[in-house]
Parts: C-alpha cells; structure tokens; sequence
C-alpha cells in the first residue's frame, strides 16, 4: 500500500513539473517585455509605472481568496483549468488590440483619455490576475506534496526556471528578426508562442491528479495565532520589501536597457530584444536553476531569515553594477545575481509559509505571503519605480534603490537577531498545534 502511495506521489510530482515547465514556457514571451510594449505604445515612465502599480493589486484580494475557496471547498484542479483557460483568452486578445507603436511619447492625458490605453489597461491587469491566483494554486499543490521537506519547493520550482529561460531568449530573438526593418518591435511571434505553450498547459493540467483531502479543518483561531506573532509579521513585512525590490527587476530593468542602448550604444536598438530575451535566460540558466537545485541545502544550513538578509545584500550590489554600466551587453553577467535575489529568497518565502501554516490552511497562508509579494510589496515599488525613473532616471534610481537595499539588509538582520534573542518559542505552528 505505502509502495502505491509513493508511486502515486512520483507521477504527480512529474505532471507538476511539465505544469511549470509549460507555464513559465508561457508566460517568458510576454510578462518581461510587458513595459517596453508600453513604452512603444507611447506612455510616459509614470504611466508605465502606474500601470504597474496597480497592475498586482488584485492579487491583493485574489491570492489569499482563492487560497480560502480552494482549501474549503477542495477544488483545486476544477480552479487550476479554469485560470489556464483564462489566461489563453486574455493573451488572444492582447495579440490583436491596435496601436502597438508609436513614434513619440503620447501626452499623459491624452493616454489617460484613451480607450485603447484602458483596452491594454484591463486586459493585461486580468491576466496578470489569473497568473496570480495559477501560481498560488501550483505552489499551495507543490507544498503538499512535499509534505515534511518543505524546502525542496526549489527543486520543482527549477523545472519553472528552465521553461522561462529557454522560451524567453526563443521569443527575444524571434521578436527581433520578425522587426527587421521596422521601426518598432513586432511583439507577434512572442504571443503566438505564449499561446501555444498555454494551450499545451491545459492539457498538461488536465491529467494532473490533485489529491486535496477532506478531513482536516484549520479554524480561524489557529491561523490568527499564527498571523498574530511577531516573527510571522516581520516576515511579511521582509516579503512586501521583497517585492518591492523585485519589481524592480521584473518591470524596469527591459526600460533600463534601452535607455543604455540609447544613450550609449545606438548601434544594438536593432538586437535589444535579442538582448533582453538573453538577460532573461541568463537569468534563469545561470542564476534561478542552480540556486532552485540548491536552496534545499542553503536554507538548511543557514535558515530562513538569513536567506533574507543574503538576499537583500546581493540586492544592493545588483543594483549598484546596474547604475554603474555604460554597455547593455555587460548586464547579461549581474543577472546571474536572479539565483539568489529570486530563486533562492522565494524558496525560503514559500517554504517558511508552508512551515508556518497549520493543516487544512496551506493555500490560505501561501495567499497572505503571495499577497503581501505580488499584491502589496510590487505594486509599492512600481509606483515608486515609475516617480524615480520619471524624475531621476533609470541609472540615477538604480543608485537610490541600492542604498534603500542595503540599509534594509542592516535593518532586516538587526531585528532578526533581536527577534531570535528574545522570542521565547519561534516555532509558531508547534505553538498552534498544542
């Protein structure tokens, strides 16, 4: 009987592997280059960061909600299709929605003003929204099937990296050469590529077997004792900070190149997505894949927080070589950096969260960490990214965000000792279960 357990166990594993591969296969031709296509369309960098301000927050309310429904009502793979499907409309629509370029920067009001702009608007905040209730239904499902060894989340979540990283430099240089010639981007090959890879992902969702069980409750009592500790608050708080500086890497560093390309180096607008998609990959290859293979053995040696405290600290350097270089193609190597200021710190969030949560509340508590992330914490620094941009620009900001990193890396690792040295139980789901 245990043998069929842990056969059965192996196969999902496997399906759920194909299910990121496939997703972030999907999502890589789009997702980054979603604020250079607003920038070709025509808006200002504080439209650009509105749009991204606001793109997340309902993520606010769809992360932990679907974590809720999923847990009471265990209907995880019914919710899974149908945010897949979801995603496969809105990225067919936004393939056809007119006026991809222009040639100046459009007045503010005027985009405000027009129904285009709200067209873009909407759809790409909706899809936004369902890859954000997806991902918390695949890393709620990893979780539980890790059970006790939690922190293997990065193993599985590797196979994510690949997909992101092998599709992101396909769809760069695709988008580049279907361009040649033109004035702009033709962003088409990468829409087309998202929709197959999400098209084959509703199959790949469909033959997963999600076993959701029934008999375990957690009680709202027991999940506010554990959102009640000072060691779980300062954790989200850590995480909103999190996604902050993350923001910053997802939606400005594509706008960041251009502008080195513009200011520098003229001759590579013509391969710039070339080069972005390769940042990408970069990413991924050098930094998220082998930093997900090890994050089982790193935070085991050094622990959550101090995962954190890394993480920040490499945030600071990071952005400090980006405001220092002259060169696009010299970014390729900082993106290396992705393995811990991604890979390795979000295996520690969603790992530390699986730990925390009491039984029968996994998906619920994966939505609080994923909303304070993605809900809270990015759309705090898009705002903040779209001012900084706007009124310093790009280089002058990297600076800035690099001493905001580092003095929060300080803070961070202070009010981690202090926490630890005075905390008389940190084991908070030991303290829920007695």
């Amino acid at each position: 009987m245990k043998m069929h357990f842990f056969l059965a166990m192996a196969d999902i594993a496997g399906s759920l592997v194909r299910v990121l591969y496939v997703k972030y296969a999907g999502l890589a031709p789009i997702i980054p280059f979603l604020s250079t296509m607003s920038k070709q369309r025509g808006y200002s960098p504080v439209i650009v960061g509105l749009i991204f301000t606001v793109l997340p927050i309902p993520g606010l309310l769809v992360r932990p909600v679907t974590g809720a429904i999923t847990d009471k009502y265990k209907c995880r793979k019914s919710a899974f299709i149908l945010t897949v499907v979801i995603i496969s409309i809105f990225i067919s629509m936004l393939m056809f929605i007119p006026g991809s370029a222009v040639k100046t920067i459009t007045d503010d009001e005027n985009v405000m003003m027009s129904p285009l702009f709200w067209l873009f608007f909407c759809t790409i905040t909706l899809l936004n929204t369902a890859s954000n209730a997806r991902t918390i239904l695949e890393d709620t499902i990893c979780v539980d099937l890790l059970d006790e060894d939690k922190t293997k989340y990065g193993l599985q979540r590797m196979w994510g990296a690949i997909g992101w990283g092998t599709m992101s430099i396909v769809s760069g240089v695709c988008v580049d050469w279907f361009s040649k010639g033109l004035e702009y981007k033709n962003y088409t090959p990468g829409f087309i590529i998202s929709l197959i890879c999400y098209l084959l992902d509703i199959y790949v969702v469909s033959r997963i077997a999600i076993i959701q069980t029934r008999e375990i409750q957690a009680g709202p009592s027991n999940i506010k004792k554990v959102l009640t500790k000072i060691s779980v608050l300062s954790f989200l708080l850590w995480v909103v900070i999190y996604g902050m500086l993350l923001s910053f890497v997802w939606y400005f560093v594509f706008l960041y190149l251009e502008d080195l390309s513009n200011l520098y180096h003229p001759e590579m607008k013509t391969y710039i997505k070339t080069i972005q998609g390769l940042s990408l990959t970069i990413q991924c290859f050098g930094g998220e894949v082998p930093f997900f293979f090890l994050s089982n053995f790193i935070i085991k040696r050094i622990g959550y927080m101090n995962v954190f405290s890394l993480m920040f600290l490499v945030f600071a350097v990071r952005f400090y070589l980006y405001s220092i270089i002259t060169n696009p193609v010299w970014v390729l190597p900082v993106e290396m950096f992705n393995g811990i200021t991604y890979a390795l710190a979000y295996s520690a969030a969603i790992s530390y969260a699986g730990d925390l949560a009491p039984d029968g509340a996994k998906g619920t508590l994966q939505g609080i960490v994923g909303m304070s992330l993605s809900g809270i914490g990015s759309p705090i620094g898009c705002f903040v990214g779209g001012f900084l941009f706007n009124r310093f620009g790009s280089i002058t900001s990297f600076k800035l965000l690099s001493l905001f990193a580092l003095s929060v890396c300080f803070t961070q690792t202070i009010a981690n000792q202090l926490i630890n040295r005075f905390s008389k139980n940190n084991n908070v789901k030991g303290e829920v279960s007695n």
